[in-house]
């Protein structure tokens, strides 16, 4: 696993996780409503040219006239309405520039010049940056007042104040215009930002399965670090010390090599009952770690070890040849994860000590008091079984993993650790669980 974590860190991970949600109709991509529209109106005006009351006067108009100008900028308007989601500023300049050259060049009004006028308008409402979106508008507006002149021209025979009323009559189509843009952009403001209220609960889904995943990762090396970190020390020291008595006590080499015997049937007892608890459906009722028995097998699943399964422990490492005193007292048994957390505690001491100061004294006291515990592990320094110093039984390259699991089950419960060397020598582990509010009986004359 290490080696595929070590693997993995030259590669960057994705800053946010793909959330799954997907916009629609993509974003800056032309919709198929502006594509029809501008081919119909390209197919209706190219029938329909400007209608013209008089001829053109002067000689450039007349060139522009014939040499199809109205054809120019009915496509200059086709395109920009089809690609103005794309650019929606660009395309409303470009039909601002191709109408203003439309009333340059003809006299008359025509469909193009209408259609267009309000689409832009619409335009500028719904999709142009708020900065520039109102005085595009109010172009709009003036080419309005333009074409209602233009328009007061067609009119046969003139009638009074006909030119008020047209301007009513456009002002009003281009107000309706700029409301239904202000409608679609709040629209279409309100689904992006539901859009992204959905992509960050995604990502926060997320990551909060990622981090199930690592605290699920944690917890089963802590279960196996358990399991099986005291056992191993155990076989380690007896091989250690069966080595050394081998040719001159056979005997007790042949005692070491049982406790190595039971230990290691012990352990694999213990990981088939994790097995068998990891393995379980998730709908069952959770299965807690296997205690050690007095007989060397593990605990029926579904039981937790506790301070009473301490003395079974401490037999053990006293079977395994480390000189250990205990002093355990309790007045009641604290709650089950303070009593799981306690004798978790004392057994990776014990186990530190096996390991790292192999045949040491030790000593072991335990006090459990109003549902909180008290527990101190120290050892003296090491010496080994003939006398001389006692090295290490295992290499430094794991060091100080024991003390932080140790230090994660005391922190779960607002304990408290201190682990450093004695100034008379060797090592002294301290720890104090406090009972959890929520699990503290009410004391006598109290109102539970």
């Amino acid at each position: 696993m290490r080696d595929g974590e070590a693997a993995g860190r030259g590669r960057r991970a994705p800053a946010v996780p793909d959330s799954g949600v997907r916009r629609w109709p993509p974003r800056g991509r032309p919709g198929v409503a502006d594509m029809l529209l501008a081919v119909s109106l390209a197919y209706v005006c190219a029938w329909n040219p400007p209608m013209i009351t008089e001829q053109p006067a002067g000689a450039l108009r007349n060139a522009l006239v014939d040499s199809g100008a109205y054809v120019i900028i009915l496509a200059v308007c086709c395109v920009a309405i089809a690609l103005r989601r794309l650019a929606p500023t660009v395309a409303v300049v470009a039909v601002g520039v191709a109408l203003a050259a439309h009333v340059l060049i003809f006299d008359g009004l025509s469909i193009l010049a209408i259609v267009a006028c309000l689409v832009a308008v619409e335009t500028c409402t719904s999709r142009v940056p708020r900065p520039h979106a109102w005085p595009l508008a109010a172009l709009g507006y003036l080419g309005g007042a333009v074409g209602a002149l233009r328009a007061d021209k067609l009119i046969d025979p003139p009638t009074p104040g006909a030119e008020l009323i047209v301007l009513a009559v456009s002002w009003a189509f281009i107000t309706v215009a700029v409301l239904t843009g202000l409608l679609r952009r709040r629209a279409r403001e309100r689904i992006e930002q539901a859009l992204e209220r959905a992509e960050v609960l995604a990502a926060q889904q997320e990551a909060e399965r990622r981090l199930a995943v690592v605290a699920e990762r944690q917890r089963i090396a802590r279960d196996v670090h358990d399991l099986l970190g005291h056992s191993l020390s155990v076989i380690g020291m007896q091989a250690e010390g069966a080595r050394a008595v081998l040719a001159t006590d056979p005997a007790a080499a042949a005692e070491a090599l049982a406790v190595i015997g039971r230990t290691s049937r012990r352990s694999v007892s213990e990981v088939h009952a994790l097995v068998d608890m990891l393995r379980a459906d998730v709908d069952e009722s959770p299965l807690a770690r296997p205690s050690p028995q007095s007989d060397g097998s593990a605990a029926p699943a579904g039981s937790s070890p506790g301070l009473d399964d301490v003395p079974r422990l401490v037999t053990g490492a006293r079977r395994a040849g480390l000189p250990l005193t205990l002093d355990l007292r309790c007045d009641a048994e604290p709650p089950a994860p303070v009593g799981e957390a306690a004798y978790r505690c004392v057994q990776e001491a014990l186990t530190n000590v096996m390991r790292h100061a192999a045949f040491a004294p030790t000593k072991v006291r335990v006090r459990g008091e109003d549902g909180g515990v008290d527990i101190v592990v120290e050892n003296a320094e090491p010496i080994s079984a003939g006398g001389g110093a006692a090295g290490a039984l295992d290499d430094d390259t794991r060091r100080g993993a024991g003390l932080q699991t140790m230090r994660e089950r005391v922190v779960a419960l607002n304990g408290r650790l201190w682990a450093g060397e004695r100034s008379e020598g060797g090592w002294r582990v301290h720890v104090t669980l406090p009972a959890p509010s929520h699990l503290t009986q009410a004391q006598p004359g109290q109102a539970a």
